[in-house]
């Protein structure tokens, strides 16, 4: 505001101001309401009363309240405290008998520019938001008539009244019918499943086809399958992938909870300040991220579909397995995303958000119309200005890419060398794309998440990068085809050799990169413009390069030479929290926004600790929580559902199974190749055993890996001592989830 901000003391429009000039002017309370006229009639002479010092009447205790209750100018201004805040249940608890009728308080949130309100000032930092308690009889429009008419200009960009309206409608009971009988089957189910079926366990109804449809929705078994870690760290595992998972997702939601936390602080610029420090750059570019969960699709993918072509060629290029390749995938990834959406748009923005001060609004109003954009997995293409849920572009661009997947696996599976030059091609393509954007539009390097110093030759707006660069399949391919690679690499060299030289400078690059990536747009988050070239090289090396150096730390653990690394990332303790990264990205951002929704005063910024301990680890734990609720009710109920109605269609038929799908103990798991490689280690040279021997050997092991090829898991039976048994499949298909 300047060193001048406190002449502007008379012009704010606090419940003080308004009362001190509409007792001096008041002539246009004739264009208010009739019940809200007399109202604001009796406050203002009531106020004049005890402004004046005089003797109040019996209004006078409510008045107080009202004043009481509505938001004040605080300290922090010049540090971006812009929004000030009253205190919502006070003002709601105001009553006061007339006689008549009855006087009442409501709340509302006035958004206004001192220096007039338009469509560009009211979209900039130049906005200033005061909560006011005024009369209940009072509408926003006679609300924003009072405060225009004591600031003498249109000063009002928008009035937003507490409690909210909110209206059920269709949308609203389908999806309260949908997740009823979804939790009902899954209750009852879980009855039958922990009490019922340690003594029916060898009845013939148990596997029947209906028994097994219900039972796939039973929460019990569900969790316990999440939380199974036996067998997850096998060798030919994919060891590192869930710890990358986990880590990855807590970086998804320190952004956005931080994100959150700066816009509804009372000293933002404090925040932003602790950008001057290098190691601030973790956060500024959470953007890698998205990037790590694009890296892994493309890997899981490519990875588990070339072992299901070595095991039968014919069929995985067979006309029916290239549709289940799409059904399949749709259909496990869409019921949990869809009752996301379902639930934000038609429940909890119309009724979880009614009484919230603090509702930083996260598309709401665009959800109730472009609800199906979402559905049909275009969000980020069709009307990307009036996105619905804005983190679900990641699952459209994610799905798209998916969708153009066979361009570089056929080839592929005619000869690999073909597969390596297409994605080559494609990878050089999508940098030359990157490139052009980036000279065209004079696009910055990223995205400045708080500041950041863009280029004043950039004419678009901040949503046409997001969706030629951000959010574009065409741009993020890069890192998914890296991934792609590096799945071709672990499915087909069982061997691989690794001088200790190698090892060291594969480190070494594998640092540089992350410092790269992480540490070195300190200067364009302080606000200064990058030069053109740097920018574009940047933002067209950084993610094909984070990409190789996440292939460098799997490559390494998968082949034996991760040592502490490997044991690290390995441990069974990340498989649970691993399993449940895709449902924590689908339900984190209302998670985030209810609790932060349950203050009723804004936060302040002390340190980066305090905000670390008090704010973001209780944000991820909390989203880890419902996410095993959502995960285990709709993510593997439908999963498992979904396989038993294609096994039944497919045995209906009489025809093979294009493809193996399997209810697996946990549809997470990553998967495991039929012969796993071979490690790098080192060995004491003893007498040859016999050639006998070896054979008889080989032939054990090859006998031991058919039985656990065809060891698939329906639902879990019971030991004989009536717990739980789960049983583990090879078959642990990665391809179908995003995580």
């Amino acid at each position: 505001m300047g060193s001048n901000a406190f002449s502007y003391k008379k012009s704010l429009p606090t419940i003080e101001n308004i009362i001190e000039n509409l007792a001096f002017d008041g002539g246009f309370l004739a264009n208010l309401t009739a019940d809200c006229s007399e109202d604001v009639g009796l406050m203002v002479s009531e106020g004049m009363k005890v402004f004046q010092g005089g003797a109040g009447g019996n209004f006078t205790q409510t008045l107080l309240k009202l004043i009481d209750s509505s938001g004040k100018p605080g300290a922090g201004i010049l540090l971006g405290n812009t929004k000030w805040y009253g205190l919502f249940k006070e003002c709601q608890a105001i009553e006061y008998d007339l006689g008549n009728r009855t006087f009442a308080g409501k709340y509302h949130h006035v958004i206004f520019v001192l220096g007039g309100a338009n469509e560009t000032t009211c979209a900039s930092t130049s906005a200033f938001t005061i909560d006011l308690c005024l009369p209940k009889t009072c509408s926003a429009a006679d609300i924003e008539t009072i405060v225009n008419g004591i600031s003498k200009s249109e000063i009002v960009c928008e009035v937003q009244s507490l409690p909210r309206e909110a209206h059920a409608n269709a949308g609203t009971w389908i999806t309260l019918g949908i997740i009823a009988v979804v939790l009902f089957l899954g209750v009852t189910a879980s009855v039958f499943d922990y009490f019922v079926l340690p003594y029916h366990k060898h009845e013939p109804y148990v596997n029947s086809f209906l028994m097994q449809c219900w039972r796939s929705f039973s929460l019990y078994t569900n969790v316990v399958e999440i939380f199974n870690t036996k067998g997850a760290n096998k060798p030919g595992n994919i060891g590192p992938i869930h710890c990358m998972r986990f880590f990855s997702m807590c970086w998804v939601v320190m952004g956005h909870a931080l994100i959150f936390y700066m816009e509804l602080s009372i000293n933002p610029l404090n925040f932003v300040d602790m950008q001057k420090h290098r190691i601030f750059g973790i956060i500024n570019n959470s953007f890698f991220s998205v990037d790590t969960f694009f890296w892994q699709s493309g890997l899981l993918l490519t990875f588990v579909w070339l072992k299901k072509y070595k095991q039968n060629k014919q069929q995985v290029m067979s006309v029916q397995a290239w549709i289940l390749f799409y059904v399949h995938r749709i259909v496990r990834l869409s019921p949990a995303y869809y009752l996301v959406i379902a639930f934000y748009t038609w429940i909890y923005m119309p009724f979880g958000t009614k009484n919230m001060v603090l509702d930083a609004e996260f598309g709401g109003d665009m959800c109730a119309k472009n609800w199906w954009v979402n559905f049909l997995y275009l969000n980020n293409a069709i009307r990307y200005k009036e996105q619905c849920y804005g983190v679900s572009w990641y699952l459209s661009a994610d799905m798209q890419m998916f969708i153009f997947t066979p361009l570089i696996l056929i080839p592929l599976a005619i000869k690999r060398i073909y597969g390596i030059v297409t994605a080559l091609i494609i990878i050089a393509l999508s940098t030359g794309v990157h490139v052009f954007q980036m000279y065209h539009y004079y696009f910055p390097p990223t995205v400045g998440a708080f500041t950041g110093g863009n280029d004043p030759r950039m004419t678009v707006d901040t949503m046409t990068y997001m969706v030629l660069m951000y959010d574009a399949p065409w741009i993020r391919c890069q890192v998914y085809i890296v991934g792609m690679l590096t799945g071709v690499l672990l499915q087909t060299v069982k061997k691989l050799k690794l001088p200790y030289i190698v090892q060291l400078l594969g480190w070494i690059m594998t640092l540089a990169i992350a410092y790269g990536c992480l540490f070195t747009l300190k200067g364009y988050f302080n606000g200064d413009v990058v030069p053109l070239g740097w920018r574009t090289l940047f933002s067209a090396a950084s993610k094909p390069l984070w990409g190789i150096a996440l292939s460098w730390i799997v490559v390494t653990c998968y082949y034996g030479y991760g040592s502490f690394i490997n044991s690290f990332m390995s441990w069974s303790i990340w498989v649970p929290v691993g399993r449940l990264s895709y449902a924590t990205y689908l339900i984190h951002i209302i998670v985030v926004n209810y609790l932060i929704g349950q203050n009723q005063q804004p936060f302040v910024f002390a340190n980066f600790f305090q905000m670390f301990t008090m704010f973001i680890v209780p944000m991820i734990f909390c989203s880890l929580v419902f996410a095993l609720f959502w995960s285990s009710a709709f993510e593997l109920g439908f999963g498992k559902l979904e396989t038993i109605l294609i096994n039944a269609l497919i045995k209906k038929n009489g025809k093979p199974k294009p493809m193996p799908v399997r209810i697996r103990a946990s549809t997470l798991d990553p998967p495991v190749p039929e012969t796993p490689p071979e490690k790098h280690v080192s060995r004491v040279h003893g007498p040859r055993k016999s050639i006998s021997k070896e054979i008889a050997l080989e032939a054990s092991d090859l006998v031991h890996r058919r039985q656990q090829s065809i060891a698939t898991i329906e639902i879990p039976p019971l030991e004989e001592n009536g717990h739980l048994k789960v049983r583990t499949s090879v078959e642990k298909d990665d391809d179908d989830r995003w995580s």
